[in-house]
């Protein structure tokens, strides 16, 4: 995923032009140089950039978070937050055709830079060791977003390659989930147990070792996995008892967590509340009346016990 990035844009625009049989000089004036700008910024980004896999749990978490900020007015989030390196490859979980959620293998990944108090975010696909680059990125600067096409965009359509709405649409609606991601990664690792974070091989060591078999030998990159901690366990525990709840009307039990929640708070800066257990404390013994009721046999009884 990452090195097929790379090579797409160390070759980049020469792959398309030739898969189109257009020569550079017959490109509209002005278009080859933006696009070799384009490249070369690609590849400088690249260098530095931090990759970020979200396991299927931690990306429900996330999500749900996201959709509530939404629904409760809190996106001016987006224009707080300061990211944890200036660029990030978010990889989340993708949902297969029967659509159950499963680990993404790399075949869609969003790229999230920021620069100074701006924030860009494209959306890549690759299949087939082909990489489907973005048509358009979009950029946010304090509340508002825009969406600019990249030079990709003007190239595909000098090419005779325009791309349809509703891919264009899609692209887009991909974008704003993976700056959401990379927000919620950005705001929840500073709060101790809310997600656990793991420095792992891109390639797992079975991979590895079938491409070693092959006569291949697969660069052994790190990347960051990104699963729940104890707290972030809490509160999917405390935010799918509160799903059941509202269905069933029942009463929580004793010892249960409470969940988190984006707030904001006094200094008009959006805050995050940790989830905590609530009635994990020490047991109270109390002394209960319990009354039976009469019955032929004999009067009502009533009895004392322990009740802790």
């Amino acid at each position: 995923m990452f090195q097929e990035l790379k090579l797409f844009f160390t070759d980049y625009p020469r792959q398309i032009l030739e898969m189109q049989g257009v020569r550079p000089a017959e490109l509209p004036a002005g278009l080859m140089d933006r696009l070799l700008d384009y490249r070369d910024r690609s590849l400088a980004i690249l260098e530095d950039a931090q990759v970020f896999r979200i396991d299927v749990d931690a990306y429900w978490m996330m999500s749900e978070l996201i959709n509530e900020m939404k629904r409760e007015g809190l996106d001016e989030l987006f224009s707080q937050v300061q990211l944890p390196f200036p660029t990030m490859i978010i990889m989340p979980p993708l949902v297969g055709a029967d659509g159950i959620m499963r680990q993404n293998d790399g075949s869609v990944f969003g790229l999230v830079t920021q620069v100074d108090d701006e924030i860009y975010t494209q959306r890549f696909a690759i299949r087939q060791n082909t990489v489907g680059p973005s048509a358009y990125c979009m950029i946010t600067k304090g509340m508002g977003a825009s969406a600019v096409p990249t030079p990709t965009r003007e190239l595909f359509e000098a090419v005779g390659m325009p791309v349809l709405d509703g891919l264009i649409e899609e692209e887009l609606a991909m974008s704003r989930n993976f700056l959401g991601l990379a927000v919620a990664i950005a705001t929840l690792l500073r709060h101790h147990g809310m997600l656990d974070v793991q420095q792992v091989s891109l390639h797992p060591r079975h991979e590895r070792r079938q491409a070693e078999r092959s006569g291949k030998v697969l660069p052994d990159t790190l990347i960051t996995k990104i699963a729940l901690g104890k707290a972030g366990r809490g509160q999917v525990e405390a935010m799918q008892e509160g799903i059941s709840t509202d269905e069933r009307k029942g009463s929580p039990r004793r010892t249960h967590w409470v969940r988190g929640h984006y707030m904001k708070g006094r200094s008009g800066k959006i805050v995050w509340r940790m989830p905590h257990l609530r009635g994990a404390g020490p047991l109270v013994p109390q002394l209960r009346q319990v009354t039976g009721s009469a019955s032929a046999s004999g009067p009502a009884t009533t009895q004392q016990v322990n009740d802790t």
